[in-house]
């Protein structure tokens, strides 16, 4: 089964977990996983890919109303 979090490079040497099929970084607890060493990165998206870890729900879209 693909993975449906990866991490991605944001800034020299910091690291961001997002989810693959929209790109938007993750939130658990309401704070993104972003800023992170990449071995932290790597680390957390092992847990998400292993169901391990939950994120935070999305908001609900404007476009929905």
């Amino acid at each position: 089964m693909p993975a449906r979090y990866e991490k991605r490079l944001h800034d020299e040497d910091l690291w961001l977990v997002c989810e693959v099929k929209t790109g938007y970084v993750v939130l658990i607890a309401g704070h993104p996983y972003d800023g992170m060493a990449e071995n932290e990165a790597a680390e957390i998206v092992a847990l998400l890919n292993a169901g391990m870890l939950d994120i935070d729900p999305a908001p609900p879209s404007a476009e929905a109303d």
